[in-house]
This record gives C-alpha cells, structure tokens and sequence, in this order.
C-alpha cells in the first residue's frame, strides 16, 4: 500500500465509516484511558479519521490543552471538523499530514495514541520514529491496532483486509520495542485486537 492508495480507500469509506466502526469504540476508550492524560496535556491522535477519539480526549485533558488530530484523507478530516464545529471545541484541531512525516517539532506533544491504523500506514515504522520525537521526555504512545496472520483466516474473509488498505505484514510491536524500548501489551478477542502501551525514555 501507499499514501495514494490509503487516501482513495479512505475517501471511499468516509461516508459510511462511523457507522461500520461502531463495533470499535470499546477499544478506543480502553486505549484513551491507557494514555494516563493529565489536565493540561497535549495529545497528539494519528490518523484521527472522522476524529471519533476527540470527546474523550478532551474531557480528559480539559479546556486549557490542546487535542490534535492528523490524517492524510481530506475526506475524513471533513467530518472531522463537522465534529468539532458541532461541539464548538476550541481546543480541537485537525491537520492533512502524512503520520511518517509528522508537521511538528521535537517534543511537542505529552501523549500521543494511534487507534486501528498502524496497519494502515504505509511507512509504520517511521511513523512509529515520528511520534517518539515529538513526545516530550516521559511521553506515552498507545496504539490500538488488530492482529490478524492472513494464513489464518477463513477464506471468505481473505478480502477484508484489503478493502480497508490493511497491510497484515506490518510488525508493529517489534518496531515499538525497537523505538521506545519498552511495551507493554493487553490482548482481547484472544491477541486479535491489542492495546500496546509505550514511553519515551
């Protein structure tokens, strides 16, 4: 997969993806919580989409901080906005941004989270780098993500993770490991959905 490749798809699902991932929001809430936000926290969510994290994210940093979502699909960005128009959250922003080359500078953020997209991001491990260098000293990095061996999936679903751009090649916990140094991991739906907890040292 590609950049391009990821934005078509995406662009495609836009209308339709809060609907087909409402099955997901469990998970995104276990995941926000294992950030640890603090009052006053700067949070960064990779490939935020329609920006289904943003609520929680600011009920938990509070009015004072900043949430920043970024993506590379203008399409979902849209809706991301619709979002926060909505709420009229002044403390909400999102940014078109490739995660593998993150707009900010060094230590820019305290927390950050990915959730269902790092098997989505063409250039995972890079992007993994890109969040380390803009989490400030003591930062932590939560990813959310599915593991799936295609090799173990039944037939019928072997379209499925193409029409959503998921590469189930990318090794993700070893790229965290490599990065951060350390992980911790919490399995559900026995190892298939994951929460992995990292922090810069």
């Amino acid at each position: 997969m590609n950049i391009e490749t990821v934005r078509k798809t995406f662009t495609d699902w836009a209308p339709y993806y809060d609907i087909t991932h409402s099955w997901s929001l469990l998970y995104r809430r276990q995941a926000r919580l294992a950030l640890g936000l603090q009052r006053g926290d700067r949070v960064l969510d990779i490939a935020c989409g329609t920006g289904l994290n943003f609520q929680h994210l600011r009920e938990l940093v509070g009015n004072e901080s900043q949430v920043m979502g970024i993506d590379v699909t203008p399409a979902m960005l849209e809706i991301a906005r619709g979002r926060i128009a909505r709420h009229g959250w002044k403390n909400v922003e999102v940014r078109e941004a490739d995660a593998a080359q993150l707009p900010f500078s060094d230590a820019a953020y305290d927390k950050a989270i990915c959730a269902y997209a790092m098997n989505i991001i063409p250039d995972y491990a890079r992007a993994i780098d890109e969040v380390r260098r803009v989490l400030v000293p003591g930062g932590r990095f939560v990813v959310l993500d599915v593991k799936m061996i295609s090799n173990n999936l039944p037939r019928w679903l072997h379209w499925m993770p193409h029409i959503c751009a998921v590469n189930l090649g990318h090794r993700t916990m070893d790229e965290l490991q490599r990065a951060f140094g350390n992980l911790r991991i919490r399995n559900y739906w026995a190892g298939m959905v994951y929460i992995a907890v990292v922090i810069k040292g």
